[in-house]
């Protein structure tokens, strides 16, 4: 069904695409209700996912998780799962939801080429809630709402659905903060953060005329975007392990 879109909300997502310091802006959620929200979203997600019951996995995302956590300006404790169900849009990034709450799908562990770039994706992921994307998004829309016809949330930020261009500059400019969140917290916590430029660049489809709509970032603008950033970063070496590999070997079993 189509969505009416008013001019409050293709102002809105102009005006709040600008830059903002990470995690402020409008946002009508307290953490309070933010932690409330996002309990009872993931619990009736997890109702619907098929988890994965394998130790080696779970366990190895949850220490990728815990190290990530600790480099993260965050106020929320993050909480991880991991699911058989495809989940992510192309990027096959977590799906997140408020107050700390993170699913990687198998499809991100299978297709990411090492240790980096699957934590790339999730220090991605990671950082949208810690600017706290999901409930920023939601406060524009009950704005734009209350100014004119039907409007929709789509808080889903790499779905690969087509959302009205009055958000698209709003969800777009999300994208790129959690990019720009991710490099430094990636580098803190030791993993190379070239991992989130090479498996976008590698993964993400390039912009077709029939995809105008997504909220994705055009890749090439992204991927750049993150090497500008990393190219700021002192040098300094990144440890690499075989753990990565042996996660998809147990994975295909």
């Amino acid at each position: 069904m189509q969505r009416l879109w008013c001019p409050v909300a293709l102002a809105l997502g102009t005006m709040l695409a600008q830059d903002l310091p990470p995690g402020r802006g409008l946002n009508s959620h307290s953490n309070e209700k933010e932690v409330a929200l996002g309990k009872m979203l993931a619990s009736e997600f997890r109702q619907k996912a098929s988890p994965v019951n394998n130790a080696t996995v779970s366990e190895y995302v949850q220490r990728v998780g815990a190290r990530l956590a600790a480099q993260v300006s965050s106020e929320w404790t993050f909480q991880f799962g991991t699911l058989r169900s495809p989940s992510g849009g192309p990027t096959r990034e977590p799906v997140t939801f408020p107050g700390g709450y993170i699913f990687v799908s198998t499809d991100l562990i299978s297709s990411a080429q090492n240790e980096a770039e699957f934590a790339g994706m999730v220090a991605h992921a990671m950082a949208h809630i810690s600017a706290r994307h999901w409930t920023r998004s939601a406060t524009r829309g009950e704005l734009a709402q209350k100014g004119g016809p039907v409007v929709g949330v789509m808080p889903n930020y790499s779905d690969g659905m087509a959302m009205p261009m009055g958000m698209l500059a709003l969800q777009r400019a999300f994208e790129k903060e959690a990019d720009f969140l991710a490099v430094p917290a990636l580098a803190a916590a030791g993993y190379d953060p070239a991992g989130l430029a090479s498996y976008l660049n590698r993964v993400q489809p390039p912009v077709q005329k029939s995809k105008l709509l997504e909220a994705l970032p055009a890749r090439e603008q992204r991927v750049a975007a993150i090497r500008t950033e990393i190219a700021k970063l002192p040098a300094a070496p990144y440890q690499t392990s075989g753990e990565f590999a042996r996660v998809q070997a147990a994975l295909a079993q």
